[in-house]
């Protein structure tokens, strides 16, 4: 019955979307987009001035799309390059002209644009795609993390300072619900070494975010959508280098660095590192070791247990350009990283010793070619093995409290004695095909396959419940397949249809025992497998695009939630896939005014309904976590944003997200005639009400011709919300995250057109508490400052 209402729902969207218009002469426009010196620029946005008819310059900087008769003005636009527009005059069955780009600074007009890539051709994109063009931030000290903090929707969620664990929400779906890429690559088993909030925001070109439906090219199973980090592609040689120094001892570097012979040959580094002490001032019970009871009233303190540091280093060549290939490019990531562990789950529960620290070693290879065999055929394959390991430490027998003294006790380690660690061979492989049959149809494939291997190494012997676990293996496959077609009936409107396969094999330890805080493992293995579907649509009205989109979609669970971490997040082996009809509609608005004012307003509204839903409870009596499936969870949501720009002199803008994320079963337990009392509370521990706004002056000729002068001013707000469930829709008011407002500025001096760059920062201007999850303090006030150097030929 659901399949043929879903179908039915797909149906109404064809029909209700088609626009009715006579057929017009079509002519063939191609050409090339190179620079001042002679070097073809990929990705380049070529369009028609006033429509939406365009392509994207491919890797030899060749375009070509059809439009109908009659004059035009083209448009073309490169990031780092001057837009350039030239008359056009479409008659007969084709016509060729070459294109010559100047290069410029690197910085950017706006900092948000709507779209899933960095040409005008995303604007034909039927799904809900927001992206940061992330050059505009290359003079900042901000992480991915914090960047992505900015978009409507979107919450970054850490539990301390500089490389603290980090969780992704997007419009109520947080953690694994949002999936990340790299390059269309999925990070899942990248290490802790390369995560969102310790990978500089430099290293990304753009990063595309997906609310909701996920286009079939990822491959993906994400619930909640998809982030993906596009780096540079291109073929220009560069050299950008950064570092910063900032509050509680806090230090990040970076380089990234490109060599690119007339032959093809090309030669890719990035590295960068953070290193903080995390030595910021917190709020939180002591507990007195003597009377082994904490003060009734919160301390200020200082943390004395939280160093971090992370090294990564990625190195990528081969060549470019080729006839057998447009890229192939083999490729090695190096990165280790160290971290204090200062608290438990609760702030209260302090350690002095604890640590862990963990390796990613990833050799990778990428190959894509257009054109393949036949026009319009285009093939892209990756693939990578992560075979670094990650380790817990915990050998002190003793107990501390927040002012650093500790008491001997006769137990060994601070929690579970542990000198374990634990190699998580994580494998991707990742297909995709295009084909393109004319301008009107468009077809898809892609076939994504990730392996999970945990092998653990223990050097002392097993004690407590978290090792007991540590001889059964753990092994988890996926495979997500999907198939996908376009049809793009002219430049105001398009469809997308689509379907999935989903498989998981898992195999783990299963604890069988039916008694409280009693274990039993058992050997247990299952297979899942299932088929998705979905259809998204989008309708251009003058200055107004309209878009609907429906899926039904799965989401596997991660090797995290099923295996743990093997320190205090637990494992739950048995855990069930996550299944939702996911509904989304957006009316967006983008008009400008004379020479100098546009205007950018968007209205977005969601529906979620999950089966299954996988949800993280934090457990006091251990201090420990787990993921726990949770029966029926609705989530209805709104998103509004609206943003003003004079020129590149000055943008104003802001956003705001509300979602009622529901617990919709209604009975205790399956088959139980007894009400929960729980039925229709919030889904705790999940922002429901947040926003951020931004102002961005930027005044050029400041000093001399090239130099130039950028202020920002961001804003964070998110509403109090609830911890656990709230009992026949009453909350305990101990039990509410704050209410949260929060400022940062940020002043950027650039020299000789973005050559040189100084920045100063201050992050939490007016010092308010800030947490994203209960009791977990995250740093105050702080100061940076950033000196950048940029080359390119």
């Amino acid at each position: 019955m659901k399949l043929v209402l879903s179908l039915h729902i797909i149906s109404v969207l064809l029909a209700c979307s088609l626009p009715l218009r006579a057929q017009q002469q079509k002519v063939r426009l191609s050409g090339t987009v190179t620079s001042t010196e002679k070097e073809a620029i990929e990705f380049a946005s070529v369009v028609l001035k006033g429509t939406n008819l365009g392509a994207v310059a491919d890797v030899n900087g060749q375009f070509s799309f059809t439009a109908p008769a009659g004059k035009y003005t083209l448009t073309v636009r490169s990031l780092g390059y001057q837009t350039v527009e030239k008359s056009v005059s479409l008659t007969g069955s084709e016509q060729v002209v070459h294109i010559t780009l100047e290069a410029i600074s690197e910085k950017l007009d706006e900092v948000i644009v709507t779209g899933k890539s960095a040409a005008q051709q995303v604007n034909e994109s039927a799904f809900n795609v927001v992206a940061i063009n992330a050059k505009a931030f290359h003079n900042t000290t901000l992480d991915l993390a914090h960047a992505l903090d900015r978009i409507s929707g979107a919450r970054i969620r850490e539990t301390g300072g500089v490389g603290s664990s980090a969780e992704f929400s997007l419009n109520g779906f947080s953690g694994r619900h949002v999936k990340f890429f790299l390059d269309g690559v999925p990070m899942e088993g990248f290490g802790s070494a390369f995560q969102i909030n310790n990978i500089p925001v430099n290293l990304a070109e753009r990063v595309e975010v997906y609310k909701g439906v996920v286009p079939v090219s990822f491959g993906s199973d994400a619930l909640g959508g998809a982030v993906n980090i596009v780096t540079g592609q291109g073929r220009r040689t560069f050299v950008d280098a950064s570092y910063s120094f900032g509050s509680f001892n806090t230090h990040r570097s970076y380089v990234n660095a490109r060599y690119t012979t007339e032959k093809g040959l090309t030669l890719q580094i990035n590295a960068f590192q953070n290193y903080s002490d995390n030595n910021y001032q917190i709020y939180t019970p002591v507990l007195d070791l003597e009377t082994l009871v904490f003060s009734p009233d919160e301390k200020k303190v200082r943390r004395f247990h939280d160093n971090y540091h992370n090294e990564t280093l990625i190195v990528k060549a081969g060549v470019v350009g080729k006839k057998f290939a447009d890229r192939l490019l083999f490729g090695i990531t190096l990165g280790r990283d160290r971290a204090d562990i200062q608290n438990s789950n609760i702030q209260k529960i302090v350690f002095g010793q604890r640590f862990r620290q963990g390796t990613t070693v990833m050799p990778s290879v990428q190959y894509s070619k257009k054109n393949l065999f036949t026009k319009g055929l285009d093939l892209n394959v990756t693939a990578n093995i992560n075979l670094g390991y990650s380790q817990n430490v915990d050998t002190a027998s003793r107990q501390y409290n927040w002012y650093g003294d500790y008491r001997e006790v006769s137990r060994k380690g601070e929690v579970n004695y542990s000198l374990a660690k634990y190699y998580n061979n994580n494998g991707s492989l990742t297909a995709g095909l295009a084909y393109r049959l004319n301008d009107r149809h468009h077809f898809s494939f892609n076939d994504v396959v990730t392996t999970f291997d945990r092998t653990s190494r223990n050097s002392v012997a097993m004690t407590g419940t978290v090792n007991a676990t540590d001889t059964f293996p753990k092994i988890t496959v996926k495979n997500v397949a999907g198939l996908g077609y376009r049809f793009d009936y002219d430049e105001h409107w398009n469809v997308s249809l689509f379907g999935k396969h989903y498989l998981q094999y898992t195999k783990g330890p299963k604890n069988v025992s039916t008694a409280t805080n009693s274990y039993n493992y058992q050997l247990f293995s299952s297979t899942f497998t299932t088929t998705g579907y979905g259809a998204a649509t989008t309708y251009f009205l003058k200055d107004l695009q309209f878009k609907l989109s429906y899926e039904k979609t799965y989401r596997l669970p991660t090797a995290n939630e099923l295996f743990g971490n093997e320190d205090l997040e637990k494992s739950n082996a048995v855990l069930n896939p996550e299944h939702s009809d996911n509904f989304n509609f957006n009316l967006s608005y983008n008009k400008r005014f004379g020479k100098h004012h546009s205007v950018y307003a968007d209205a977005g509204f969601l529906y979620r309904d999950i089966r299954d839903y996988i949800r993280r409870v934090v457990e006091s009596m251990h201090n420990t976590a787990a993921y726990e499936n949770h029966g029926h969870v609705r989530n209805i949501g709104y998103t509004g944003e609206v943003r003003y720009s004079y020129g590149r002199l000055l943008t104003v803008g802001g956003n705001v997200t509300y979602q009622n994320l529901r617990n919709r079963e209604k009975y205790r337990s399956s088959g139980s005639s007894v009400l929960s009392t729980i039925y229709d509370s919030r889904v705790p521990n999940t922002p429901y009400l947040y926003g951020n706004g931004d102002i961005s002056l930027f005044l050029a000729r400041v000093g001399r011709k090239e130099n130039s002068l950028h202020f920002g001013y961001n804003t964070l707000y998110v509403y109090r919300f609830p911890l656990r469930w709230g009992v026949n829709g009453a909350y305990d008011s101990k039990d509410m995250i704050p209410t949260q407002f929060s400022h940062d500025i940020s002043l950027t001096y650039s020299l000789q057109n973005g050559k040189y760059a100084l920045s100063l920062e201050c992050r939490n201007l007016t010092d308010e508490r800030l947490y994203d999850n209960f009791s977990l303090q995250k740093p105050g006030r702080s100061v940076s400052a950033k000196v950048r150097y940029f080359f390119s030929k």
